[in-house]
Parts: structure tokens; C-alpha cells; sequence
């Protein structure tokens, strides 16, 4: 009868650790990122919360129907030491930033400005985000036509 607790016991404790490898494999495997941690050439689909605000997003290859692609990063605050600007002077500092991306017809570019709560910690980080214009998706890369 001890044997069979035993050999139970183990069988319970293979289990849960089949459960939480699949759980890290999954976490790990991951496509999901916060927007302003995509670097250049990262495409996704821009599907904004119900207060207009875009904040984690699923990363899609390239080659994939997509609606967005990072197609630049700045940053406002690199040293870490400029106040957060009032939203005017922000918005206008973002746009300045993306403003001198080639243009592709089938997009339009967004600037992304960071938060007050990542303004130190991301260095004032912006993305740059090609938008496909109207409701369609894209294959392939900014600046290159549908593959």
C-alpha cells in the first residue's frame, strides 16, 4: 500500500511539472510585447483598448497580413535628466521625430510618445508606427511593395 502512494505521489508530481514546463514554454514563446519595446522592422496588427490607448500588441512576421510596422525609434529624454514636456510640446516633439520617414502610399506614419511613467525608465522612447490606410493589411515590409 506504501508502494502505491508512492508511485502516486509521483505520477501527481510528473504531472504538475508537465503543467509548468508548458506554462514557461508558452510565457517564453511569447509574440506579445509592450509597443514601445518593438524595435524597427517589427509588424503587427494596431487593435487600440477601448480608451484609444495601444499598449501591449502581438508581433506578426512580415510575410503575414499585417496592419503596423515600427518603421523608426527615437528617443526625446536620452540622458535621462529632461522634465516630462506638457502634452503639446510632446505630441510636437514625437511627430518631429517620425516626421522624416520616406513615404510609402500605403501608409501613414503615427508617432507613439511615451508616458510620464516611462519617460525615465525608456529614455523618452518613441516609436514610429506605419499605418495601413483605410481597413486593409499588408505582406511584407514598409517601403516594399505587397509580396
Amino acid at each position: 500500500m506504501r508502494g502505491l502512494r508512492w508511485a502516486l505521489a509521483g505520477v501527481v508530481l510528473a504531472g504538475v511539472a508537465v503543467v509548468v514546463l508548458a506554462m514557461a514554454v508558452r510565457l517564453t514563446s511569447s509574440s506579445s510585447s509592450d509597443i514601445t519595446d518593438l524595435e524597427v522592422g517589427t509588424c503587427f496588427d494596431l487593435e487600440p483598448d477601448d480608451d484609444g490607448t495601444v499598449g501591449v500588441v502581438e508581433v506578426i512576421d512580415c510575410a503575414d497580413p499585417h496592419t503596423a510596422e515600427v518603421v523608426g525609434v527615437d528617443e526625446l529624454n536620452p540622458d535621462g535628466d529632461r522634465p516630462y514636456p506638457p502634452d503639446d510640446e510632446l505630441f510636437a516633439l514625437a511627430d518631429a521625430r517620425c516626421a522624416d520617414i520616406p513615404p510609402d502610399p500605403r501608409f501613414g506614419i503615427l508617432a507613439v510618445a511615451p508616458t510620464e511613467a516611462t519617460w525615465e525608465a525608456r529614455f523618452g522612447r518613441v516609436v514610429c508606427v506605419a499605418l495601413v490606410f483605410g481597413e486593409g493589411e499588408v505582406s511584407g515590409r514598409y517601403g516594399a511593395p505587397d509580396a
